[in-house]
């Protein structure tokens, strides 16, 4: 009896949960949430801390995917996923938008300059891919998730993180490898397209912030 047929789908079942976990719309996020209660920043109200974390994932994660149903709905990309290269450009272009209001947003608020950064890294990382995206299709994913762990290796560096931090770092790199390679297991990019999101992300975040 051959059990690899039956390991596959299985397989492939648990990557499409990890990508929908790790998706591009939901890492912002996540690393805001990294921000308001894993460095010094715990110390805010929690109130304070809830409504802007409100606020972030309004603008980053629930305007994009009402935006990309709107999409779908008007024939404009194929799938919530946004699988074809040729249909992404719209859909980065809202999220470029979308973290520049972001880091607006901080700044209106008044929050520390490198959490506005963190989202004007993002923007740049968008930008970026964006004008790849014209030629190549470059992972998403990796580039989010790789951007969150610049977030998390410059704070760690600068002593901001409450939590060990070559654990911390070395927990954040293994998930770009598990993101990259879920990714891999769909087939929705090669490993070039992954690597590239990868040092996209971590190279725009960290250099913004450094800045």
């Amino acid at each position: 009896m051959n059990t690899d047929t039956g390991k596959r789908p299985a397989l492939i079942h648990l990557a499409q949960i990890v990508s929908d976990i790790f998706s591009p719309i939901l890492i912002p996020t996540y690393a805001y949430s990294i921000m308001m209660w894993l460095t010094p920043l715990v110390i805010l109200p929690e109130r304070v801390r809830l409504v802007t974390t409100a606020v972030i994932a309004l603008i980053t994660a629930v305007v994009p995917t009402a935006s990309l149903l709107t999409l779908r709905r008007l024939g404009r990309i194929s799938d919530a996923a946004v699988s074809r290269r040729n249909e992404r450009l719209l859909p980065f272009a809202l999220a470029l938008v979308c973290y520049i209001g972001a880091a607006w947003y901080l700044g209106s608020v008044h929050a520390p300059w490198w959490a506005a950064r963190f989202f004007l890294g993002a923007a740049l990382a968008v930008a970026i891919a964006l004008i790849i995206t014209l030629k190549w299709k470059i992972s998403a994913h990796t580039t989010a998730i790789a951007g969150m762990t610049g977030l998390i290796i410059w704070l760690a560096f600068r002593h901001l993180m409450f939590l060990q931090p070559m654990v911390v770092i070395t927990v954040s790199i293994m998930l770009c490898g598990v993101v990259g390679s879920c990714r891999l297991a769909l087939r929705r990019h090669t490993l070039a397209q992954t690597g590239a999101g990868f040092l996209l992300g971590i190279a725009c975040t960290t250099g913004i912030m450094l800045i």
